[in-house]
């Protein structure tokens, strides 16, 4: 290996993957000296300082209990004698940088160029090693991401994309993802539905004028409120269309849901009053809501808030109506 223009870093990590020895050992092996030869050569640097092979031996054995802590001098004196760095001497040592939200991130960040190419790979029937490999990534990735707190993947999306060059406009592609993603959701394709959904979702009939109503909290008025709309559904198969009925203060509602067994998962949309708080502004998200007897719905929502903070909060609509006769629709409408 080193005939090949291999470092000594380079050949102690080959010996510890192959023989499964921490990196001090791995180090010395690499050189093709004993204990006593590493003794040797710390007593012709620094006699005044003399060591054994024992005194080797212990270092090389911590951390466990047989072994001895070796100091930050003796490890740089050890990264002299063996030509690596102190730290090449730790690399197998504990390792805790995946508590770092920012290094976990940019560990994903360099994962995600052989994630996303796997589908490229199974198009062209590719069999290789590689596609293989990002199949298992990607599964990895998908379970890992399940097991995830929403709110935690939102902040490494947001660590991901300050990663790009300042260039970019970092703020409107991180907002057209977080939509883009919602948007997935709730793509029927994205998660064939099961038979046993399909039966459930098969005796519910949706389709009436609700009343919507969610809460938020307000940063510029300092108070959590609520916003309520009569909204239409109309049913088709196990897709919802959300449409509210004419309000007062000219606010708009839309809604695309998914049914999947007893949850309704989509994405939401309003355009705020024009002459209200908000000034006409649209907002996005996703929300997934439970549907239960009595003709109720209830769950929560995510969207993104003035200053691209991840909100979210409770939703519940109730049914007042099944029948969708323009009557009924006039006599709602006039409620809003």
């Amino acid at each position: 290996m080193r005939n090949d223009g291999r470092t000594w870093t380079e050949v102690a990590a080959e010996f510890r993957e192959t023989y499964r020895v921490n990196a001090r050992v791995a180090l010395r092996i690499a050189h093709g000296w004993s204990q006593g030869d590493v003794a040797d050569r710390w007593n012709e640097l620094w006699p005044d300082d003399p060591k054994t092979f024992k005194n080797i031996s212990y270092w090389e054995r911590w951390p466990a209990e047989s072994g001895y802590e070796p100091s930050l001098e003796v490890l740089a004196r050890l990264a002299e004698i063996y030509a690596c760095h102190l730290t090449d001497l730790l690399v197998d040592a504990s390792d805790h940088r995946a508590a770092d939200p920012v290094q976990r991130a940019r560990t994903e960040l360099a994962r995600l160029p052989s994630v996303v190419t796997t589908g490229e790979q199974e198009l062209s029937q590719d069999t290789s090693d590689d596609v293989g490999a990002g199949r298992a990534a990607l599964r990895e990735l998908a379970e890992r991401l399940e097991r995830t707190p929403a709110q935690d993947v939102a902040e490494q999306l947001a660590i991901w994309v300050g990663q790009l060059d300042p260039a970019f406009d970092r703020r409107s592609l991180l907002v057209k993802l977080g939509f883009a993603f919602t948007l997935a959701a709730a793509t029927p394709a994205v998660d064939a539905p099961q038979p046993a959904a399909a039966a459930v979702t098969g005796t519910l009939d949706l389709s009436g004028v609700w009343k919507s109503e969610y809460s938020f909290y307000s940063d510029g008025r300092g108070q959590e409120l609520a916003s309520a709309h009569y909204v239409v559904i109309r049913q088709q198969g196990n897709a919802l269309s959300v449409e509210s009925l004419p309000h007062s203060t000219g606010s708009e509602l839309r809604m695309e849901l998914a049914l999947d067994g007893i949850s309704a998962t989509g994405t939401w949309q309003e355009k705020t009053s024009p002459t209200g708080y908000y000034r006409g502004a649209v907002y996005r998200g996703a929300m997934q809501l439970l549907v239960e007897s009595g003709g109720q719905m209830t769950g929560r929502w995510l969207g993104f808030g003035k200053r691209f903070q991840i909100n979210n909060g409770a939703w519940e609509l109730r049914l007042e109506s099944k029948s969708l006769n323009s009557d009924s629709l006039a006599e709602f409408a006039l409620r809003a």
